[in-house]
């Protein structure tokens, strides 16, 4: 996400870090299907439930191994599965490090990166089960606990581990563990959001912006509200199969339930003060000569409902210093939309990044959407998958990158034999 700094078009577009790091804030992942753009989605996704959620068993973390190795190697493969992230958050940069293999974690590291001027300084390094810390102020009963903990589960992390119970306060490893758990977002393209209505309702600043986009991209829809009922007035008014779900909460006095359409709620129970209260998003739809009716998240198109999953992840890349991933932005939405959202997002002043994958050749677009360096291409060569940035071609920012890319002069496009 380093800015190529020759490339003068967009400078709005990077962003200078509280690390006083020039960044981009904004990149575009493209490739063939089955090129492996969904696997570092989805690898990325791993990462962050390792760190913030723990892991029921080694066999658990042994199965996803067996799983996500490399299955075309020239002899047999028992190499472990590496990665590396570098991120930044309250003005120190981090490198993180994970390797597993077959028995286990191999190695976890957290440094504090040296930023390519220095050396860079361990934090903690555990190899399966035994854990040091180079923090010099660590009591040896602290560490010992840490042992123990992963004696226990070996499938947990150490950042993790202290994470959930806290057992250093040191401001140092507490925000590394504070970037994975709230300022990584991975929206994948299934994913679902049963406490969406909820989300909604607690930020009316959230609300807002998801209004101003919809009233603004030719949905046909005037507002987005959230309408509360008692839910025994609710119970009488509706169709026998909801009614009789929520008589069952009523029953059970349950303090949260969601029924879901796709990929968000058409209906939330929410319980307060011995008081249940149906929540449901209600658009307001525009008719004919101006008409105004209700209708409900039910009646709304998939590309409708898609939307309403990806745009807090967009709040989120806009307000918060989030890094934000998408998974196929474009999936299900008009490619003028996706266009004029991602130009929204690109002219909007912003803490955060978003990095999506898509097919949609319209967003390369040099002259009003996303710089040359702002693109990376994947391509799969036997089996191998292969990322490299758009900015390694010499590229003259009066050319259409679009046209380039099609004609295969960058690479990264399906190879078509004879269909005949």
């Amino acid at each position: 996400m380093f800015p190529n700094p020759k490339r003068e078009n967009f400078p709005h577009h990077v962003l200078k870090s509280k690390q006083n790091i020039p960044v981009l804030k904004e990149c575009a992942i493209y490739g063939a299907n089955g090129a492996g753009k969904s696997n570092f989605i989805s690898l990325l996704n791993f990462v962050k439930n390792f760190v913030t959620k723990e892991m029921s068993s080694l066999q658990e973390l042994n199965n996803w191994y067996l799983f996500n190795r490399f299955k075309l190697p020239i002899a047999k493969n028992d190499k472990p599965i590496e990665l590396l992230i570098e991120f930044g958050i309250n003005e120190i940069v981090y490198i993180y490090l994970l390797s597993i293999d077959n028995k286990g974690i191999k190695e976890e590291k957290l440094y504090l990166s040296g930023k390519g001027a220095g050396e860079n300084n361990l934090i903690f390094s555990r190899n399966y089960s035994d854990v040091e810390f180079a923090i010099t102020h660590i009591s040896q009963e602290i560490e010992n606990v840490f042992k123990r903990q992963l004696s226990s589960n070996p499938a947990v992390s150490v950042l993790g581990i202290n994470g959930t119970l806290h057992l250093i306060d040191n401001e140092i490893i507490n925000n590394a563990y504070t970037w994975f758990d709230k300022n990584l977002t991975i929206v994948s393209f299934n994913r679902q959001i049963p406490w969406l209505i909820e989300l909604f309702k607690a930020n009316n600043k959230l609300l807002e912006f998801v209004n101003s986009v919809f009233t603004n991209i030719g949905l046909g829809i005037n507002s987005l509200n959230i309408k509360e009922s008692n839910i025994k007035d609710w119970i009488e008014n509706h169709k026998q199969e909801d009614s009789n779900t929520l008589s069952k909460v009523l029953e059970s006095d349950n303090h949260y339930l969601s029924k879901m359409s796709d990929t968000v709620p058409v209906f939330s129970v929410h319980a307060e003060d011995g008081m249940q209260t149906v929540r449901e998003f209600i658009f307001k739809q525009i008719g004919i000569n101006g008409y105004i009716g209700d209708m409900e998240t039910i009646d709304q198109s998939t590309g409708t409902r898609r939307l309403l999953t990806l745009l807090p992840a967009l709040y989120d890349a806009i307000n918060e210093e989030s890094t934000v991933f998408i998974d196929e932005i474009d999936n299900g939405i008009h490619p003028i939309l996706i266009k004029n959202l991602l130009l929204y997002f690109g002219n909007t002043v912003s803490k955060g990044q978003l990095i999506y994958t898509t097919h949609e050749t319209a967003l390369l677009d040099q002259q009003h959407l996303l710089r040359a360096d702002e693109v990376w291409l994947t391509e799969k060569v036997s089996g191998v998958t292969k990322m490299y940035s758009l900015n390694i071609f010499k590229i003259h920012k009066t050319i259409s990158i679009e046209n380039g890319y099609l004609e295969g002069r960058y690479g990264a496009i399906p190879f078509l034999g004879n269909l005949e």
